[in-house]
């Protein structure tokens, strides 16, 4: 039997860091199996804006080269990662009447009403990247996932809208097309983040996802199954890293190895006998380890305070299954303790699990749970769009173009 699959590109353009991978989505066994990967330093962004396009743009050809190497796949087009604080999202409603004489709901029914759903006014420095429904209302019954099907007067839809600053898009997108790469879609990082890192049961109960970036906290929260909240926060781990380098006295770089390989944010497991030497520094320097875990925990939990007020503005409902981190961020020791005192419900950390295959060796942590969120969402995506699967074929194929825009307005 000729197994058949979708070969697809993901691209997570991250302010420190660029990832991109590639995968089979499909086959006998419906696996993401990952076939290439490959990422880069990236030092053309901030606060994931772009200030650089030239050194973003080299970040991802960088990323893209290896990742091409490593499946023997040339890649046209890739779904992309989006944050930043220009990243906004707000609910809004819409009702429309069953056009059918029968009276059935039917998909077209279903799309009007989300068209009048995101008919609201946006500015023209922004745009409207996704359209996510969080229920429906069918002749005043709320609490309705999936409407098809049921004989109803009239159709209500409550969802979630994402927009983000046209002038940052664009740029970005500008810096993917000098890696000479066209984008099929724009993905907010924490909903992909969230695809292979929540259960159904933490979409449900009501639990905030959180992915700790170096420049960015992407936070997206569900509740009985949908999102109904989005938010980015301005900071990350690469504020920790600086405190770390002013408070004692060394270089970025040190206090990045520093942070990785010592840090924690939990100062009460730490000895006061413990002391490390400075990395890369002339001579013998050493640093007590709790004076590291004390500029550590001060910024987290200034960082966790933030998150508690985006969980506050969302409801105290939408932490009924807890908080869920992920991210290259929340590797830090002690992290789940810190944000469980401060945040005051259960804290997990979360790496991404599923269908997931192919070489995964380094490439399964939490910092990988966006461009591995990615193929998840990507797949969604074809499977409500009815893309064909096409035979396994040779190397040296192309990635990308059959499914140019089929998934980048609603999101059921």
């Amino acid at each position: 039997m000729e197994e058949r699959f979708t070969t697809v590109a993901a691209i997570d353009i991250g302010t420190s860091k660029v990832a991109c991978a590639i995968a089979h989505i499909g086959g006998l066994d419906g696996a993401i199996s990952v076939i290439g990967k490959g990422t880069a330093v990236n030092t053309g962004m901030r606060k994931g804006v772009v200030t650089d396009i030239e050194k973003t743009g080299a970040a991802i050809k960088a990323a893209v080269d290896a990742a091409e190497r490593l499946s023997g796949y040339e890649i046209q087009h890739a779904t992309i990662t989006v944050s930043g604080s220009h990243v906004e999202g707000m609910n809004s409603s819409g009702k429309v009447a069953v056009a059918n004489p029968d009276r059935e709901i039917r998909s077209d029914d279903v799309d009007r009403v989300l068209d009048v759903c995101r008919a609201i006014q946006v500015p023209s420095s922004r745009m409207l990247l996704n359209v996510l429904p969080s229920s429906y209302i069918v002749d005043g019954q709320e609490g309705i996932q999936q409407p098809l099907g049921m004989v109803a007067y009239s159709l209500e839809a409550r969802a979630h809208l994402i927009t983000a600053g046209s002038t940052a898009v664009q740029n970005l997108e500008k810096c993917v097309q000098y890696a000479g790469i066209a984008v099929d879609d724009y993905v907010p990082a924490s909903l992909a983040a969230a695809e292979l890192t929540l259960t159904e049961t933490e979409r449900d109960l009501g639990t905030v996802l959180v992915d700790i970036g170096a420049e960015t906290c992407d936070i997206a929260v569900f509740y009985q199954n949908a999102v109904v909240h989005t938010a980015v926060l301005p900071i990350g781990g690469a504020f920790i890293t600086r405190d770390v380098a002013i408070g004692l006295k060394t270089s970025l770089a040190a206090a990045e190895e520093l942070k990785t390989s010592y840090g924690t944010c939990d100062l009460r497991t730490v000895s006061v006998s413990e002391r490390y030497t400075v990395p890369d520094e002339p001579g013998d320097r050493y640093i007590e380890r709790a004076d590291l875990a004390r500029i550590i925990e001060a910024r987290m939990s200034e960082i966790f305070e933030m998150i508690a007020g985006v969980i506050a503005a969302a409801g105290p409902e939408v932490t009924s299954a807890g908080v869920v981190l992920t991210g290259g961020g929340a590797q830090l020791e002690g992290i789940e303790a810190l944000a469980r005192a401060i945040l005051k419900t259960g804290v997990r950390v979360a790496s991404p699990v599923g269908p997931l295959a192919g070489i995964l060796d380094d490439f399964r942590g939490p910092a990988q749970a966006a461009i591995l969120g990615l193929f998840s969402w990507v797949a969604v995506g074809l499977e409500e769009a009815g893309v064909a699967e096409e035979p396994s074929s040779s190397l040296l194929g192309r990635v990308g173009g059959a499914f140019t825009g089929v998934f980048s307005r609603f999101r059921r």
